[in-house]
């Protein structure tokens, strides 16, 4: 077994007994009867962990290919769509990655991406865009008592041309590159960035995410929410029911493959699982990993999306899995990835 702390574990590949989980996950639901798994599965669950853990409104475990765990909160069910808030960013690091395999984004190197950017802007990057570095003077805040970027662009004059308004602003730093700053508004510009290039190739946006995501993979129960100018929300708007966030993670988990279709390289897999340079060695093509020395119990090798309110894709190579968690988690230093990792330390690793 490779130790996940010296080297990037290998993922494994799509148990072939098994049938893609493109119309329907397969499912190989373990009975747990271990004392304190229901302890705990209880516990985060129930009203005793809304101090600590909010509410948890779903929880989904996919191991090896199959659901082995499954449950939610009522009223939601196996149904429900819920919003992803921040996981969305993932879903632009992946469209991102499409488009550079296509040729449609020449690198992740490439500047000048917006004809408006005449000054120092137009040394962003898209990997600046991706890893929260491109220098914009955005404000992620979420009080309504200061400035607040996030809250303008999404329900104040912003919020019909999102990307237009985050990109409009100055740069705060001398030069893009220069600091981790988190923002969803660049997440925004970057999906205005895939938007213009896929115009130039007479292509629709919201068709090209259905030809080369959601219709190989099967997110039939997935919206993408774009604003009024045409650009898909790709900050905070994705709907979707556990089972369709699982699938996004598993596309991960199997190097981007799919049914023996590569809807995303693998080289960019790789590269989604080491952290880019100055983010605190946590953050790479908008997915976020444990800090090694404050891992909150997570394996080492975890990588996951994660969105406001305690919404969670974590995907890991150790134990062949992916975890969805969805809630209502508002408090300031919660708990849940302490939770998901009592939960996930059931489960055997598989590498």
């Amino acid at each position: 077994m490779v130790n996940p702390s010296f080297a990037i574990i290998n993922q494994l590949s799509h148990d072939q007994s098994l049938k893609w989980p493109t119309a329907n996950w397969p499912e190989n639901k373990l009975e747990l009867n271990d004392e304190d798994f229901n302890k705990i599965i209880d516990y985060t669950f129930s009203t005793k962990s809304s101090e600590t853990l909010g509410r948890t409104n779903a929880l989904l475990v996919i191991q090896n290919g199959s659901i082995v765990y499954e449950k939610y909160n009522d009223p939601i069910n196996q149904r429900t769509k819920l919003v992803s808030y921040s996981m969305a960013k993932s879903y632009i690091g992946l469209l991102t990655g499409i488009m550079i395999d296509k040729g449609f984004i020449d690198s992740k190197d490439e500047k000048n991406l917006l004809n408006e950017w005449t000054d120092d802007r137009k040394n962003i990057s898209i990997a600046h865009l991706l890893n929260m570095q491109s220098g914009l003077d955005f404000v992620e805040e979420y009080d309504t008592n200061g400035r607040s970027d996030t809250l303008e662009m999404l329900f104040g004059k912003g919020r019909f041309d999102q990307a237009s308004f985050a990109s409009s602003l100055p740069l705060k730093t001398i030069t893009p590159g220069m600091k981790y700053n988190y923002s969803t508004g660049e997440t925004n510009i970057l999906s205005k960035i895939i938007k213009i290039r896929l115009q130039e190739q007479n292509q629709d946006y919201q068709k090209f995410i259905s030809d080369n995501l959601s219709n190989k993979i099967g997110l039939k129960n997935t919206i993408f929410e774009f604003d009024d100018s045409g650009t898909f929300i790709g900050g905070s708007s994705v709907f979707a029911n556990a089972r369709d966030f699982a699938r996004f993670g598993y596309l991960y988990l199997r190097n981007g493959q799919w049914d023996g279709e590569t809807i995303v390289s693998k080289s960019w897999i790789d590269d989604t699982r080491k952290p880019a340079k100055h983010t605190h060695k946590m953050y790479s093509n908008k997915f976020w990993m444990p800090h090694p020395a404050f891992t909150r119990g997570l394996p080492k090798d975890t990588y996951y999306c994660a969105g406001f309110g305690g919404q969670y894709i974590l995907i890991i190579p150790s134990k062949d899995m992916v975890v969805v968690r969805l809630g209502e988690t508002y408090i300031e230093d919660d708990e849940v990835l302490e939770n998901l990792s009592e939960i996930i330390s059931f489960f055997e690793d598989m590498i």
